[in-house]
C-alpha cells in the first residue's frame, strides 16, 4: 500500500472523534496495520466471495507449445488491433519486457506493475484509459481495485496459480452490461491449473482457433523484438542501479 504513511499522518490530524471507514479489495497485514491505527472496536462486514462468471464474457484457450508463446501471442494481438486490451502476465519483469516487445511490433502498450513509483502507475493507466495506448500489459496489481472502462479483451499471458486470480483478470472486461472476451494462453505446462480453473468455475473454456502456420510466420520479427526489448530492459536496470 504506497499510500500506508500518508494515510497514518492524515489520521493524525483529524478528531479523535470521528466515524471512520475503511475499505479494501483484500485483508493484507499492511491493511490489517492500517485498521489497528485507524479504527476503535470495529465492525467488519466481508462480502462472500463467489466463483460466478458474467454471462456476457465469452472464454476462450489458445494452446500453443511454450516454446512458441510469444509468436501465438503477438499472431492474437493482429487479430485484435483495434481493441483496447489488457495482458496479464506473472511477474513485473516480464510485463517490462513484454511491453517493450509489443512497442518494438507497433502495438501501442503500457505497463503496470508493483516496481513502478505510485505516479508512474497512475500516468500509464491515465494513458490507457484515454486510449492513446490501447494496450495494457500488467501484473495481478490491474486485477482488482481499478475502474478501467471499455476493456474489450483480456489475454491471460501466464495462467493464474488461483482461481480466484483468474476471476479478477477476467472481470475487467464484461463490465457494465457490456460484452467481452478472455482468452488464456495454455502451454504443455498450465493444462493442471486450467483444468482446476475450469472445475472451480464450473464452466469450460472453448478453444480460439490460431492459425499455427500464421503464427510461425512471425518468427523473425517477433525474435528481433524480443532482442531489442531485453537490451532495453537491461540499459533501463542498469540506469536505476547508477542512480542508486
Amino acid at each position: 500500500m504506497d499510500f500506508e504513511k500518508d494515510i497514518i499522518r492524515l489520521l493524525q490530524l483529524l478528531p479523535k472523534l470521528r466515524r471512520t471507514y475503511l475499505f479494501s479489495a483484500t485483508i493484507s497485514s499492511r491493511v490489517e496495520r492500517l485498521q489497528s491505527a485507524a479504527l476503535v472496536n470495529p465492525i467488519l462486514v466481508q462480502v462472500s466471495q463467489t466463483r460466478k462468471i458474467v454471462n456476457n464474457l465469452e472464454q476462450y484457450y489458445v494452446f500453443c507449445p511454450c516454446k512458441h508463446k510469444d509468436l501465438y501471442f503477438f499472431h492474437l494481438l493482429q487479430q485484435f488491433t483495434k481493441k483496447t486490451v489488457i495482458v496479464f502476465v506473472s511477474t513485473c519483469n516480464v510485463a517490462q519486457k513484454l511491453t517493450l516487445a509489443c512497442e518494438q511490433l507497433h502495438h501501442p502498450a503500457v505497463a503496470l506493475h508493483g516496481h513502478m513509483r505510485q505516479d508512474t502507475r497512475l500516468l500509464m493507466l491515465e494513458k490507457f484509459r484515454q486510449r492513446k495506448k490501447t494496450l495494457l500489459v500488467a501484473t495481478d496489481v490491474a486485477s482488482r481495485g481499478l475502474d478501467i472502462p471499455n476493456v474489450d479483451l483480456v489475454i491471460n499471458y501466464d495462467v493464474p496459480i488461483a482461481t480466484k486470480d483468474y476471476i479478477h483478470r477476467v472481470g475487467r472486461t464484461a463490465r457494465a452490461g457490456r460484452s467481452g472476451i478472455a482468452i488464456t494462453m495454455v502451454t504443455q505446462y498450465d493444462i493442471e491449473f486450467v483444468q482446476r480453473i475450469e472445475r472451480d468455475i464450473e464452466e469450460q473454456l472453448r478453444e480460439y482457433e490460431v492459425s499455427r502456420d500464421r503464427a510461425l510466420m512471425l518468427q523473425d520479427s517477433v525474435n528481433d523484438a524480443l532482442r531489442v526489448a531485453t537490451m532495453q530492459f537491461n540499459e533501463q536496470n542498469a540506469k536505476l542501479f547508477r542512480r542508486r
